[in-house]
């Protein structure tokens, strides 16, 4: 197997993993630029990552906690989950080029992607941006001699082909199987405990035991099954606002792939997370309204467009061609307190994403929030809010994400991750059809 560098892209550059020391099993896992004493802020979903049952580290290469030295700074986000897993596994193979290593190496690996507990490869948000960060660096790299492997998962790698060089190695998967399959690391399966062997029972007794074997055996696989823990730390996860360890509790126990577990986080999932979120959403009254400040002649044709659409109900209303200036007023009709976080989104000239306006709040029941004035005219517009009666820390990031992803698979995961989690979302977009004249 060929050595590899590794590296992470993020918004602001290409991070190269250094190295990677395995430390003793009762230790946190963290993640340290070079040279530091001082753990980044992504060690605690980094630990989480690693470790049982929550994590895949421990699963895929066995007990253990690490310090992951990088060569700068990776601040949020999950995308670094897929680029490590690949460090780490390599690093168990003795493929990892590391810090203290010869400078060169056979090849360079550029990953990027959140990873399932199922081992899933899922889609990540700024993949244009985080590329042409990247892109001087993999570039040096490559006019030294060495090989460029891009490893993304496909919608990801739709984002950016444009961008990369023909003479540079793309690899799509959706299976971290697939990718280490294609940089030669071998994932050993998990070994399965022996079965037992039963002595047979006496005649008498064995038909009364064929008997009452089924229900005995259904009510053994609910109690043992039964996941009252699981649950209870997906609720407390919940309570407390942590809605990615919510999240990843979730995926976790899912993919146990036991039915017991499966149907009882269902009901979880549907009847409680889903109802709330869908609670959540109802209870906000969205308004659109002109500013009579504007010109008389704008002013008149805004009226007019916005005489029959006043309160917002999934469809953003078409405006006059020259632009309006609107104020968007929210009210909480929830019996308690939540967090509001409002987006209007459209295209710039090049036909690129571009937010209009964007505001939160916090508001009490019965309470109304006025956003200032803005200007906005017919520019595919689309209306974004998401609610939630927890703290904005856990969810922020994916509200910023799906304004900033408008279409497409990316945007799709950050609707299904608040909504996932019990936060409400309300999207209104114009119709395509039809201009205002």
């Amino acid at each position: 197997m060929n050595p590899f560098k590794v590296f992470i892209p993020t918004t602001r550059s290409a991070v190269r993993v250094l190295s990677i020391t395995k430390e003793a099993p009762e230790i946190r896992s963290v993640i340290c630029v070079a040279g530091s004493f001082e753990a980044l802020p992504v060690s605690g979903s980094y630990d989480q990552f690693v470790r049982r049952p929550t994590g895949v580290i421990e699963k895929l290469l066995g007990e253990g906690s690490y310090r992951t030295d990088l060569d700068g700074p990776v601040t949020q986000g999950d995308s670094w989950q897929f680029g490590i897993l690949l460090a780490h596994m390599l690093e168990k193979s003795g493929g990892l080029i590391q810090s203290r290593d010869a400078p060169t190496a056979n090849g360079v690996i550029w990953a990027s992607g959140e990873v399932s507990p199922a081992l899933d490869i899922m889609p990540v948000d700024h993949m244009r941006q985080k590329f042409s960060e990247s892109r001087a660096r993999l570039q040096a790299l490559h006019d030294n001699g060495e090989t460029v492997a891009m490893l993304l998962h496909p919608s990801n790698m739709e984002e950016i082909a444009d961008l990369v060089p023909e003479d540079w190695t793309i690899i799509t998967t959706e299976r971290v199987s697939d990718a280490a399959a294609a940089i030669g690391v071998e994932i050993t399966a998990p070994s399965i405990a022996p079965r037992r062997r039963v002595t047979p029972a006496a005649p008498l007794r064995r038909k009364v035991a064929i008997a009452i074997a089924p229900i005995l055996l259904v009510l053994c696989l609910i109690g043992y099954h039964l996941p009252v823990q699981a649950l209870k730390n997906a609720y407390g996860y919940e309570q407390a606002g942590q809605h990615r360890a919510l999240l990843m509790e979730i995926r976790t126990n899912l993919a146990l792939k036991n039915w017991v577990v499966t149907n009882a986080f269902y009901f979880f999932e549907v009847f409680y997370l889903g109802a709330k979120s869908k609670r959540l959403a109802d209870a906000l009254a969205i308004t659109i309204s002109t500013d009579d400040g504007q010109a008389h002649d704008a002013g008149a044709a805004c009226r007019e467009a916005l005489s029959a659409v006043q309160r917002i109900d999934g469809v953003f209303p078409m405006l006059p061609a020259t632009g309006c200036t609107v104020r968007l007023s929210v009210e909480n009709r929830n019996s308690h307190k939540v967090r509001v976080w409002l987006a209007v989104t459209g295209k710039n000239d090049d036909s690129l994403p571009d937010v209009k306006f964007r505001s939160g709040a916090d508001l009490r029941p019965g309470d109304r929030f006025q956003t200032p004035s803005f200007v906005v005219g017919n520019a595919d517009l689309s209306l974004y809010a998401a609610t939630s009666d927890r703290p904005d820390f856990g969810w922020r990031t994916w509200f910023e994400n799906m304004i900033e992803t408008p279409k497409g698979p990316a945007q799709r995961a950050n609707i299904g991750r608040l909504t996932d989690s019990g936060v409400g979302v309300f999207v209104a977009r114009q119709p395509h059809s039809g201009d205002f004249n």
